[in-house]
């Protein structure tokens, strides 16, 4: 296989998009954060309804390590300098196995149907192209894009071809309607406790190897790691972790808690970002204990429910787990993609 330098076309120079619908574009700066995520909300609340994006989360999509705001933003602008559609294209800076670049961006409900999404989407693909092309790594490479299944913006993507690749499915646990739960017992000489600030780096090196067989996963690094366990909605108190004989992490269960999301699903909830066990500790059933752990956790700390996304095709049966323990399905997210 060639490079992605040999192999990738990209455009040599970038014009933004031609103002559509009474919009301008411009890259996007830190002082357009707090708008974006203001635009963020409106569109989750059209299409992902039970869904409020946090402040915390775009704050680290706005910090990935090698993102750089100038090149890799758009923002369109109305008459009056409101943002009204974004784009940011991130190239996840880690590439063992496969170089990725993920797309994020939104149309203000009021405004769609009019070409912006379309121009937006337009120029993330071409920025997409020119940071790929600027690796000479011989590895496979592909472009991405998340939504609620059924969304506008999967049929968007279609027509510049990403394809649908990958399921997730939105899961959630009330812990007033969580009862008769069995779980297993904690192996001899292994322990259960609250995560800690010391743990920061430890669970790094534990989720990268749980991970490594997961569906396109890279190593998380050091940086975009700690941004996000030491983000404000980051709950390392309640989230749980397993410590074998050794003293070292071979399972985790990592929670979020937003109070700015609580009335879009009805009720105060943490969400449950990571669960993994590392690879030499699997068939242990560590994966329930540390994820029972954290959900008593969270209902003693005044949480009414537990949620989580898993991938459909998870390789560790992790959806057979969560049901067990009491969650629930619900809507289902899509993965888009090219491969290039």
């Amino acid at each position: 296989m060639a490079t992605l330098r040999e192999r990738i076309t990209a455009p040599a120079h970038l014009e933004l998009p031609v103002p559509v619908a009474g919009l301008t574009f411009r890259a996007a700066t830190r002082s357009d954060l707090d708008a974006v995520h203001a635009l963020a909300v409106a569109a989750a609340a059209v299409d992902d309804p039970h869904a409020r994006p946090s402040t915390a989360s775009l704050e680290r999509t706005f910090s990935t390590e090698g993102l750089d705001l100038a090149r890799d933003t758009i923002v369109g602008v109305d008459a009056d300098g409101h943002v009204q559609a974004y784009g940011i294209v991130i190239d996840v800076p880690s590439r063992v196995t496969a170089a990725r670049v993920v797309l994020e961006g939104a149309v203000h409900p009021e405004l769609r149907g009019r070409g912006i999404g379309r121009r937006v989407l337009a120029w993330s693909l071409g920025r997409s192209r020119q940071r790929l092309v600027e690796l000479d790594l011989d590895l496979p490479a592909t472009i991405s894009l998340g939504a609620p299944d059924g969304s506008g913006a999967l049929r968007l993507a279609a027509r510049s071809g990403l394809v649908p690749v990958r399921h997730w499915i939105d899961e959630q646990v009330v812990f007033d309607e969580r009862a008769g739960v069995a779980v297993p017992a904690v192996p001899d000489g292994y322990v259960v406790r609250a995560a800690t600030p010391d743990d920061v780096e430890p669970l790094r090196a534990a989720k990268n190897d749980a991970f490594r067989d997961h569906w396109r996963s890279q190593p998380m690094v050091e940086s975009d790691w700690r941004g996000f366990l030491t983000a404000a909605t980051a709950r390392l108190d309640l989230g749980r972790v397993v410590v074998d004989p050794s003293g070292r992490i071979v399972a985790f269960a990592l929670v979020e808690v937003d109070p700015d999301g609580f009335a879009a699903r009805g009720r105060s909830f943490g969400y449950v970002h990571w669960v993994g066990v590392v690879r030499a500790a699997r068939g242990k059933q560590l994966a329930p204990i540390v994820l029972d752990a954290a959900l008593r956790a969270m209902g003693a700390d005044g949480l009414a429910a537990a949620v989580l996304h898993v991938d459909a095709e998870n390789p560790t049966g992790a959806g057979r787990i969560y049901e067990r323990l009491g969650f629930v399905r619900g809507a289902v997210h899509v993965t888009a993609s090219t491969t290039l």
